[in-house]
């Protein structure tokens, strides 16, 4: 445990538990207004594909960069740039940082990635050993549209590959995870952090595996005290899942 750290949480444990309480509720409702922000900007994205498509039903090409484009500004928007100042105004912005990485970080990313995957497997085991096929997890990036011109695959690998791991490792660690620890406790600031990963793919099939997914991520995101390790484990996730929906899509 660092200094920081160290003073950070023992001034936590001067508050009284109803104050400690009452400021994690106060960081939900923040993080609440980012992701409202985040919601803004997907409705202005979809009015601005709407106008597109209705202008002219052949441009398609645009109105899908407009699309992937409007997803990873909402994403920039409100899970990283907002989360960003708002723990700068409460002194946490270290929360929300990275490093070079070193041999530490790289093995803990590569554990990470390994333990995700392992969990993946066991609950598609499961779910198809039960004959729910129905509950398995769902690409968020399967919609053919997506992969028909280059200029759109190529964005939409910048999003998936480099801003996600970004945006989503500030928001639901950093922010939610790193924010409500000194204040709610481990344990709760763990269930939260990962039912926020969990809900942020929109997908009833990895509800449950990304929930596990987002403790192991937050695992290395403590062990670590950097979002480096967990954001390159993310990263090595996105990467290997773009490539087979890319291989599937065009092959």
């Amino acid at each position: 445990m660092t200094q920081s750290q160290g003073a950070e949480s023992g001034e936590a444990q001067q508050q009284p538990p109803e104050d400690r309480g009452l400021e994690g509720f106060k960081l939900v409702g923040w993080g609440l207004i980012c992701t409202l922000a985040w919601l803004v900007v997907l409705l202005i994205t979809g009015a601005l594909v709407a106008a597109i498509d209705e202008a002219d039903e052949a441009a398609s090409e645009t109105g899908l960069l407009v699309f992937v484009i409007g997803q990873g500004a909402a994403g920039i928007l409100g899970w990283f740039i907002l989360p960003k100042l708002i723990l700068r105004r409460r002194n946490q912005s270290r929360l929300i940082s990275w490093r070079r990485p070193g041999g530490s970080d790289i093995a803990w990313a590569i554990g990470g990635l390994l333990a995700i995957y392992a969990v993946l497997y066991a609950y598609t085991a499961i779910i198809t050993a039960a004959g729910l096929e129905s509950l398995e997890p769902q690409s968020t990036i399967d919609d053919d549209r997506l992969f028909i011109h280059t200029s759109v695959v190529v964005a939409l690998g910048i999003l998936v590959i480099v801003c996600a791991p970004i945006y989503e490792e500030a928001f639901a660690r950093g922010f939610v995870l790193g924010g409500l620890r000194p204040h709610w406790g481990m344990i709760p600031a763990f269930v939260v952090s990962a039912a926020v990963f969990s809900a942020l793919h929109a997908d009833l099939g990895s509800l449950i595996p990304f929930a596990i997914a987002g403790v192991v991520l937050g695992i290395v995101y403590i062990r670590t005290e950097s979002l480096t390790a967990a954001s390159i484990a993310h990263f090595g996730f996105n990467v290997i899942g773009f490539s087979a929906t890319l291989v599937q899509q065009l092959g």
